[in-house]
């Protein structure tokens, strides 16, 4: 497992699910929620830890970049996928003219006349199973009754509304053929991080075996880079001591 490789390396590790994720959804019946500072600071406040760096995969990446803009406590963050917004990286699975009117009727709130076009878009893309999958696992881990429902929810998760408190230290990590976040994205997340201590972003390609969504097929090397961007982040903290 890759924290284990951060624990070999001598990081206290603190791995969990919080809503939306694993049991914590199917047992415990909690849907995802776009506050993740709330079971950040439950797992913070439970340990009493401090000077922590929080890293999230995937849409973990946004989440984790939240909860750092609320949670001091928080010192470095990690995100590991370029991921400023769901919404986003949802329409960008559709045509891009047709993804503008979807927004468009998305924030003037027109259900009415919306949701008939979601489904027969549904419908539509029957045998596309990365849609099907999407469209229903989303449904029931955010708990929205309705694609039009599943979409209101996702506008939500994002970091606009948080970018200019996040003053940490962050490692942004992407991958040129990511199937699910286009890379290109990092544009809006960059200039949405202006008050960020320091930003680094690193994108890997299909020639380091790790272009595909997380860097799957060579994590080891994401591991490396982590694990490189913080003992940086030490010694440069160390020189502005001694000075």
């Amino acid at each position: 497992l890759p924290m284990l490789y951060l624990s070999e390396h001598g990081y206290d590790v603190y791995l969990f699910e919080g809503p939306g994720q694993g049991n914590v959804l199917r047992v415990q019946g909690k849907h995802f929620t776009y506050a993740w500072e709330r079971p950040v600071k439950a797992i913070l406040d439970f340990f009493h830890l401090n000077d922590v760096i929080i890293i999230g995969v995937s849409l973990g990446a946004m989440l984790a970049l939240r909860a750092a803009a609320l949670d001091k406590r928080i010192t470095r963050a990690v995100s590991w996928s370029v991921f400023p917004d769901f919404l986003d990286v949802v329409l960008d699975q559709i045509p891009k003219k047709v993804a503008g009117i979807v927004r468009f009727m998305l924030k003037h709130n027109l259900r009415i006349v919306l949701s008939p076009i979601l489904c027969m878009m549904k419908l539509i893309r029957k045998n596309d199973p990365l849609f099907q999958w999407g469209v229903n696992h989303g449904m029931y881990a955010y708990g929205a009754d309705s694609i039009y429902d599943y979409l209101k929810k996702v506008s939500k998760y994002q970091i606009m509304d948080v970018a200019s408190m996040i003053e940490q230290d962050v490692l942004i990590l992407g991958a040129n053929q990511d199937h699910l976040v286009d890379y290109r994205m990092i544009g809006k997340e960059i200039n949405a991080l202006t008050n960020a201590n320091s930003l680094t972003f690193r994108l890997f390609t299909e020639k380091e075996n790790a272009g595909n969504h997380c860097n799957l097929g060579n994590a080891k090397l994401a591991l490396d880079v982590i694990l490189q961007w913080l003992t940086f982040l030490k010694q440069r903290d160390l020189e502005v001591r001694k000075n």
